[in-house]
């Protein structure tokens, strides 16, 4: 890590004495000597920079111009299974110490929404997409990890009733879905999220307490929901565990799988996970993206690891060569998009080149499909990051940032030092 604050020391000092020339009405800000990638190499040039877009060069010279010294500029990474967890101002630093500008958070408390949007406001700020509370059935995830986990260590003041409504919803018959999504769109939520989990069990599940926490809806209702959700204009994203929760969400039409089939896998065979080269094309045909947070199995019983890589494998090589994108998604801390890439190149389903076209471009478009981010060029946010290497050789290169530029703002008083990703 050294070597990258070395690095970020050498762009923070290129900065400090960045030349001046003509003012206008608004500061352009000139960014030579770069190598820009185009979503499949690096070329050599120099983007401007105006109110927070890249322009076109203007007559005569810029306000200013940075010397990038040859360094290799990426767009911002995305995220987007995240749960923001901590107070929203070490959500912001520790994202964007790590280069990940773009988060997609599939479920929090509805109540705590206003709060988050208010401190991540302004174009210097992470940006995120929220769906608030999920929907789910009674007893089903992720009601034991608020009212007996969250409830005890993190929302002591809220009682165990009041997290629904607020951090999932109920759906136990047709009748409760139009008040449900109605709920979540006067909460301002920005997608839906649905719990499915063993749903080839549901009746086994479904009033059994000893599974509490260990299952969800009712997957007849699935497809009811998304409609409902479709009807107002919103996508729908799913929790899900096994292969049999992957071919109910994809005949259901919803548009994102928030985990891949046997993420985790920490009970039963691996049978149960295992997903076929047809469900692999009916998920393609469905137009339905995967956020695989892989990496997850990390967490869980490593004994189990050896079983659970090869199965995560083959199944995310089926659905890759059935043309299903393969999102960035973690689950876990802020920064932790790399992670996860780096995990999905050490599984063997990308290489370094295939893990950058996801985390900076891919992941970004999804979560944002109508902002002009995740693109180098002119007309597009001015939202990217200076690396030491190439990253589609080396990927470690995205951990050696010595600048990052957010629509414009060039964040150089991050409270974690430049270049540096912090641990877990």
């Amino acid at each position: 890590m050294q070597m990258a604050r070395g690095f970020a020391s050498t762009i923070l000092l290129a900065l400090a004495f960045s030349q001046v020339g003509v003012a206008g009405n608004a500061p352009v800000v000139a960014y030579e000597n770069g190598r820009w990638w185009n979503g499949n190499i690096f070329g050599p040039g120099t983007r401007y920079v105006e109110n927070g877009v890249f322009v076109k060069p203007h007559a005569g010279a810029p306000n200013r111009t940075v010397d990038l010294q040859g360094a290799y500029v990426v767009p911002g990474f995305a995220d987007a299974h995240n749960h923001m967890a901590g107070s929203a101002s070490d959500v912001n630093a520790s994202a964007e110490a790590a280069g990940v500008f773009y988060l997609m958070n599939p479920n929090l408390l509805a109540s705590s929404a206003a709060a988050i949007r208010a401190a991540l406001s302004g174009p210097s700020k992470i940006d995120a997409v929220l769906s608030m509370g999920g929907i789910t059935a009674p007893g089903g995830h992720p009601e034991k990890l608020y009212v007996d986990v969250l409830g005890k260590y993190v929302y002591p003041n809220i009682k165990a009733g009041e997290f629904v409504g607020d951090a999932f919803h109920y759906v136990t018959e047709a009748s409760d879905i139009d008040p449900v999504i109605d709920r979540l769109v006067a909460q301002h939520a920005q997608f839906v999220k649905v719990f499915l989990l063993f749903s080839e069990e549901f009746e086994k599940r479904q009033n059994d307490p000893a599974y509490r926490g260990l299952k969800g809806l009712n997957p007849k209702l699935v497809p009811a929901i998304v409609k409902a959700a479709h009807r107002r204009g919103l996508r729908v994203a799913a929790h899900i565990e096994t292969a049999a929760d992957f071919r109910t969400i994809v005949a259901a039409g919803v548009d994102e799988a928030a985990h891949m089939p046997g993420y985790f896998a920490q009970s039963g065979p691996m049978s149960a996970y295992e997903i076929t080269d047809a469900d692999a094309r009916s998920a393609a045909r469905a137009h339905i993206v995967v956020v695989a947070t892989a990496s997850y199995a990390l967490y869980g019983d490593q004994a189990r690891l050896p079983l659970v890589r090869p199965m995560q494998r083959a199944n995310l090589r089926k659905l890759k060569a059935a043309g299903v994108p393969l999102l960035i998604g973690t689950d876990g801390k802020p920064d932790a998009a790399i992670e996860e890439a780096r995990y999905l190149i050490d599984l063997g389903v990308f290489t370094p080149k295939e893990a950058l076209k996801s985390l900076a471009f891919e992941t970004p478009h999804y979560i944002f499909p109508r902002r002009r981010i995740g693109t180098l060029k002119e007309g597009y946010e001015a939202s990217f990051l200076v690396l030491e290497g190439d990253p589609s050789i080396d990927f470690n290169a995205v951990t050696r940032i010595g600048l990052r530029v957010k629509q414009g703002i060039e964040l150089v008083d991050l409270a974690i030092t430049p270049g540096a990703v912090p641990s877990k």
